[in-house]
């Protein structure tokens, strides 16, 4: 695994998910895990680590790529060694571990062969509906073969029988979701449709989508939710625009997955669908460490523009530069570059795309008629509540301006609106603020140990000072640490010790000091030998204490010579904390 971990540079890996930009030693950009809009997201490249400054996600490329893409740490070690042509090693894993990897594996065989079944179906010669249909639509052979495109026939259980076949039991098609469970039998989920292959960010199949041919419903279907998909975390065909979307630094973002086909058979490459009629934060996410700006265009009609209207505010909440392109009424993206082509959607939607203020505005505009005053007063309203979110002084006092002239409206009273609204949003900012700060605290107890294991892991030197402390000294989850640096083990660097802890409270604070950590090495030997002593003096107040607590419990008259050692024992204790505490001035020691 050191192999394989070596072989990455954690910065130009990240860099395929995040936009890092070099601030100092490190590089920082907005945190895939969680929605910000001031990077706190660090990556080290001397540690080889990256910590999230927001959220405390932290560790080394394995745990990155673990979190990102939903990978068991065996498949993340997998596919890293994949990718550099490593034989991957054979991690050790537990009976459960065991198991659940093979069950991923069973899942990942079974959506592979049922892929396999839908291809090969679309392409057998006759009267196939399917291929009507995508000639119709005027998808390529080229656009087919790539998207992946298959037909499931109007059968109940043809898919079923192929898998069942291949060696894969009725639940284990249920639980990928090929199978869907009925009152008396289970049954093929997709059954006279045309299906697309759902895939994640490295081109693995995980779901299906399916379009129904002729009449029925629903008109669109998914795979449900399953180990392998969560619908919430992927966006339609973002592995093969991610490239693009790096190249242009501009993510285009559609409803249905034959829009962002036609798309891309037009030559606009840089395009997604959300698996969904809501586009999610997570998806957000995803799109904002791709891209630079977001253009969203969803259909010009009233559901569309309402799935708009929800999408450019949880684009906004993620950190994403918005733009929304709009399209005549009527028309969809599909039909738009069917009838157009190209380059005239890529110029006069794309080129023309506006930012999010203008578009929420022009949208208000058009929906309430100033002429009628119970409309112009609601209008005031919700324009007032899209100006309040603008926190730019500068660009907010542009867009009072032009209300102003629009409404004729005195550009003061707009102003006075907007000073009431903003004034409780600052002040629940600063309580947020304080908060946080607050939160930040942490026990100089609690904080010693990881302190010590971040400093040996950068001056291995140091590690000569751990025989002057006792495994009490460390949390149960860190002694393992305590002792390989008490026999010198070369388990110290940044990436291994963050791996090697367990998710959870230890890894992010110690990720944290990591990627924190400006020492020199003078400065860094004084910081280990006052955690060394403040660990040593609260061990020895500690036994102090229990000894007054034993000689509490003893009865004065029948137990003096009990009551003496024990006396003589807590003096001695505290004659060595003053000297460990204060050694030229025997100051006070702790409790």
């Amino acid at each position: 695994m050191d192999e394989v971990r070596n072989y990455y540079d954690i910065v130009q890996f990240v860099s395929e998910y995040v936009q890092l930009k070099r601030a100092g030693r490190n590089y920082f950009g907005l945190c895939p895990f969680h929605g910000e809009k001031t990077p706190s997201f660090s990556v080290s490249p001397d540690k080889q680590i990256f910590h999230c400054f927001g959220c405390g996600e932290g560790g080394d490329v394995f745990s990155f790529i673990m979190k990102a893409d939903n990978l068991t740490f065996p498949e993340a070690v997998t596919v890293l060694a994949k990718r550099v042509g490593i034989s991957p090693p054979q991690a050790a894993l537990s009976p459960a571990e065991e198991r659940t990897q093979r069950t991923r594996e069973r899942m990942f065989d079974a959506v592979s062969w049922a892929q396999r079944y839908y291809r090969h179906r679309l392409e057998q010669p006759g009267d196939n509906a399917a291929q009507q249909y995508l000639n119709q639509r005027g998808l390529s052979a080229e656009a087919i073969h790539r998207f992946g495109l298959g037909f499931a026939p109007d059968s109940w259980d043809s898919c079923k029988q192929f898998l069942l076949k291949k060696g894969f039991s009725e639940q284990e098609l249920l639980d990928t979701g090929i199978l869907t469970q009925g009152e008396k039998r289970n049954y093929d989920r997709f059954r006279k449709r045309v299906t697309f292959p759902i895939c994640d960010r490295r081109g693995e199949i995980i779901a299906f989508g399916g379009r129904i041919l002729g009449e029925g419903t629903p008109k669109y279907l998914n795979s449900p939710e399953t180990p392998l998909f969560d619908k919430s975390k992927h966006l339609y065909a973002l592995h093969l625009a991610q490239g693009a979307i790096r190249l242009y630094k501009q993510a285009v973002i559609f409803e249905g997955y034959l829009d962002v086909i036609a798309a891309h058979q037009a030559g606009i490459t840089n395009v997604v669908a959300s698996l969904g009629t809501s586009l999610t934060e997570a998806q957000a996410r995803l799109l904002r460490g791709q891209a630079e700006e977001v253009v969203i265009v969803y259909d010009a009609d009233t559901a569309g523009q309402a799935a708009t209207w929800r999408g450019v505010q949880i684009l906004r909440q993620a950190g994403c530069l918005v733009k929304v392109g709009r399209l005549p009424t009527g028309l969809d993206p599909d039909d738009y570059i069917r009838r157009f082509g190209g380059e005239v959607f890529r110029r006069e939607v794309i080129g023309k795309s506006q930012l999010l203020v203008d578009y929420q505005l022009e949208s208000l505009t058009e929906h309430f008629n100033p002429e009628k005053d119970d409309e112009r007063i609601r209008l005031f309203a919700k324009i007032s509540d899209v100006l309040a979110s603008v926190e730019n002084a500068m660009e907010r006092e542009d867009y009072i301006e032009k209300m102003s002239a629009r409404l004729t409206v005195p550009a003061s009273a707009i102003r006075e609106e907007l000073r009431k609204k903003r004034q409780p949003f600052a002040q629940r900012k600063q309580v947020n603020q304080i908060a946080g700060v607050t939160q930040q605290i942490e026990n100089a107890v609690d904080k010693a140990p990881l302190q010590l294991v971040a400093l040996w892991s950068r001056f291995p030197s140091l590690q000569r000072f751990a025989v002057e402390l006792e495994d009490d000294d460390f949390p149960v989850e860190l002694r393992f640490l305590l002792t390989a640096a008490k026999e010198g083990e070369d388990l110290f660097s940044p990436a291994n010790v963050l791996e090697l802890l367990p998710a959870g409270r230890y890894r992010q604070a110690l990720s944290r000091l990591l990627i924190d950590d400006h020492y020199k090495e003078k400065l860094a030997e004084k910081a280990v030998a006052d955690c060394v002593r403040l660990l040593k003096i609260v061990r020895i107040a500690c036994r102090r204490k229990e000894l007054a607590a034993e000689m509490a419990k003893l009865d004065p008259v029948t137990s003096k010579g009990e009551i003496a050692e024990l006396s003589r024992r807590w003096l001695e204790l505290r004659k060595l904390e003053e000297v460990i505490n204060n050694p030229r001035e025997g100051g006070k020691g702790v409790g």
